[in-house]
């Protein structure tokens, strides 16, 4: 856990994105946001793999100085000729 993850996470959750009983989920989403990762693969499609949600992580990561996420299931990581 790093500061700026904590802050994010804390972020997420005042502003309504996440609401306090996801607090994992935040966490998840804000250490890999910090880490700059391009996904987030999970299975948790009501919190995580939600457009809606999504718009509003990566909206409160601009506002972080942060690049967007996109998060995902693993389905959609699978090419298959």
């Amino acid at each position: 856990m790093t500061t700026e993850a904590a802050g994010l996470c804390q972020f997420y959750l005042d502003r309504g994105i996440l609401p306090p009983r996801y607090y994992n989920d935040a966490i998840q989403i804000a250490l890999c946001s910090c880490h700059q990762m391009d996904y987030l693969v999970t299975w948790n499609m009501r919190h995580m793999v939600n457009i809606y949600r999504q718009e509003k992580i990566n909206q409160a990561n601009l506002e972080f100085g942060l690049p967007s996420i996109k998060i995902v299931t693993p389905e959609h990581l699978i090419y298959e000729d």
